[in-house]
């Protein structure tokens, strides 16, 4: 069994000089639902893809019911430029939930063990960086 961490902080505010309003600024931590590591039993290890499909939903690779991860539990992808994801997700009865979420940068996500990660695809054109976790 492998082991996933997260260590960092968003933080927000002001730039570094002149007189900004608000003045204030704030740090949140970034941490995994299970505390500070996460156990997985496989990945996909980090994929960069060319993706120039801007009129039809493509897999990723790595990622679906004959690839290295099946049911992804971590999601980590970095884009640089706008797309939509295609995830579909295990419904937690049998059955799957497909939903599409317009991506620009970075989108972390983690899904419960009982409702996994099964598909991921992409629409658009970019240079996508990505990690899918999970238990199988």
């Amino acid at each position: 069994m492998s082991q996933l961490s997260l260590t960092g902080a968003l933080v927000a505010g002001p730039s570094g000089g002149g007189d900004v309003f608000p003045a204030s600024s704030f740090m949140v931590p970034l941490a995994l639902a299970a505390g500070s590591a996460a156990s997985f039993q496989v990945a996909t290890g980090v994929l960069t893809q060319l993706v120039a499909s801007p009129g039809a939903f493509v897999p990723l690779v790595g990622v679906g019911p004959t690839a290295a991860a099946t049911q992804g539990t971590f999601l980590y992808l970095r884009t640089d430029a706008e797309v939509t994801l295609r995830l579909t997700v295990d419904d937690g009865s049998g059955g799957t939930d497909t939903l599409e979420l317009p991506v620009s940068g970075l989108a972390l996500m983690e899904f419960p063990a009982a409702r996994p990660l099964e598909l991921l695809e992409i629409r658009g054109t970019a240079t996508v960086e990505y990690l899918v976790a999970g238990n199988s």
